[in-house]
């Protein structure tokens, strides 16, 4: 199925649930009306999601219903055309709140959900980023963040990338990150995701920070307080939890790199995500460890340095670093 398709089969889906929750919510419904809901929710999970997206949409609508109200204006014919369709002449709050969300259309689901905006940082670029919710972030470079403020929850999706998050307190709207196959969810607290390689790492500086993996259920595999750290490859049933000091994972934003016996494999990657031309090694290079910390400014000092201790030699030329 195409992503249009697919689209379309999920609106179709959410008017199926729209059409159920009026159906169900009116002063006329009966205990076979009740009964008909029952069948179609046991038919397909798809279809239990759907409707308590929607019922969970109706509230708050209903919620915020005189804030909403000055700027929607449907068509009369439209709101004429439910009213028949449904067959309701009186409507209860929740079914006049399922009316409004399929009249609003798009723009009510968009608003619930929040429209989705992407913050991009390029090789060698970071990035500070405040959100209207009063959470600040910080990007490392060659990171991408799709986030949406919605009204009962805050979301974001991590690509590969580095960013700590200073999170505005908000018990009604968690802070909700999707990042590999793992979630991690907090209310107001700091820490820092690093996403690299199919490898997720959150180190928490302040406040404590839950980690759930979907494909095991609902239950968290974690709940950090500052001071630990969790280290999670992607489709390992297990993630390990450390203590440790969260200075090194937030050395970045301060332009440092600390390595604790890193090998130089991995050092050459992240840097070719700080800077614009990248540093080539060998695969018989690409083993040997380093523990120290790196200053991160300009590029030939910081390869010059990596060069002497381990005593190789760098040869340049416009496109790339060589290492040997």
């Amino acid at each position: 199925m195409s992503g249009a398709d697919s689209i379309k089969a999920i609106d179709a889906l959410r008017d199926e649930a729209v059409a159920w929750l009026v159906r169900v919510q009116s002063d006329q419904a009966t205990a076979d009306d009740w009964t008909a809901l029952t069948l179609w929710l046991e038919a397909s999970d798809d279809h239990l999601a759907a409707f308590e997206e929607i019922e969970g949409l109706a509230a708050e609508l209903a919620d915020r219903a005189a804030e909403i109200a000055p700027a929607v204006k449907p068509s009369t014919s439209r709101v004429v055309a439910m009213r028949r369709r449904a067959a309701l002449p009186v409507w209860s709050a929740a079914a006049a709140a399922a009316v409004i969300a399929v009249v609003v259309g798009p723009m009510a689901w968009r608003g619930y959900q929040g429209t989705p905006t992407i913050y991009q940082t390029r090789p060698g670029e970071t990035r500070e980023v405040a959100l209207a919710d009063g959470t600040h972030i910080r990007m490392d470079a060659a990171s991408t963040l799709k986030v949406q403020l919605g009204w009962r929850a805050r979301r974001v999706q991590m690509a590969d990338a580095q960013a700590t998050f200073d999170v505005a307190k908000d018990p009604g709207r968690p802070f909700l990150i999707s990042v590999g196959d793992q979630q991690v969810r907090v209310v107001g607290t700091e820490f820092n995701i690093r996403h690299y390689d199919k490898t997720v790492r959150v180190t928490v500086r302040r406040g404590i920070v839950e980690v759930r993996q979907p494909a095991l259920g609902s239950t968290p595999v974690a709940r950090l307080v500052a001071g630990q750290s969790l280290s999670h490859v992607e489709g390992a049933a297990r993630s390990f939890q450390t203590a440790t000091d969260p200075g090194p994972a937030f050395a970045w934003t301060q332009g440092r790199m600390v390595c604790d016996d890193e090998t130089l494999g991995d050092m050459v990657a992240y840097l070719n995500r700080r800077y614009p031309v990248p540093i080539r090694i060998s695969p018989a290079l690409a083993g040997k460890r380093f523990s120290g910390v790196l200053e991160l400014g300009d590029q030939d000092l910081v390869v010059k340095r990596l060069a002497g201790y381990f005593s190789l030699s760098v040869h340049r030329t416009d496109r790339q670093i060589e290492l040997r």
